[in-house]
């Protein structure tokens, strides 16, 4: 007992007497010290609490669900090759899928004048319900990475409570003739005989 009522003056030596003394505990009996420390452990709750409450502010909310309208209008000049229109969730529209089946529509739309097409521009724009015009988001399509960007724009807004949130989406072609007169048998000799009467 003298011990201890020395020691209390000096924090060093408490700090060994507190060393040794869970030691000792330990040795004895390890259940009962681990019960108790583990019991101290659940009673202080503060940084659970505050963990669960970082978590829902980083996802302001859950786009898991939300949906918006995707306008599909490919045009090969004045013709609508394709025009319809889908109702997505967040990362769900595959656009080389759709480029895909752009291209195999508008190989039928050429094979009957035997041409080829060319592609001019396409361009997607996000609107929404109460944003004016100038405001929504266009973004060009050079190809189909750039639709990375369209998702996130699309993710930025559904974050922000925007409602009815719409994409349009417009790829323009126009019809070439370049490619076809090569296997035309009309117009190949047609283009000889220019030929030859200029150089004569």
């Amino acid at each position: 007992g003298r011990a201890p009522k020395k020691t209390g003056k000096t924090p060093v030596a408490l700090d060994s007497k507190s060393d040794t003394n869970p030691s000792k505990q330990h040795g004895r009996s390890n259940s009962t010290v681990q019960s108790k420390q583990s019991s101290k452990s659940r009673v202080p709750n503060e940084p659970e609490v505050t963990s669960e409450d970082e978590e829902p502010s980083k996802p302001v909310k859950d786009i898991s669900l939300e949906t918006y309208t995707l306008y599909k209008s490919v045009m090969l000049g004045d013709i609508m090759v394709i025009g319809d229109t889908d109702f997505l969730k967040h990362s769900e529209f595959d656009y080389r899928q759709f480029e895909t089946q752009a291209i195999r529509k508008l190989d039928k739309a050429v094979s009957d004048d035997k041409r080829s097409f060319e592609y001019v521009s396409g361009s997607a724009l996000i609107g929404a319900k109460n944003v004016p015009v100038k405001h929504s988001m266009l973004i060009t399509l050079e190809d189909n990475f750039c639709w990375a960007k369209v998702e996130r724009g699309i993710e930025r807004w559904m974050l922000e409570n925007k409602k009815e949130i719409t994409v349009k989406l417009t790829i323009l072609y126009k019809k070439t003739g370049e490619s076809d007169s090569e296997s035309s048998d009309d117009d190949r000799p047609s283009k000889k005989k220019v030929f030859i009467s200029i150089y004569s």
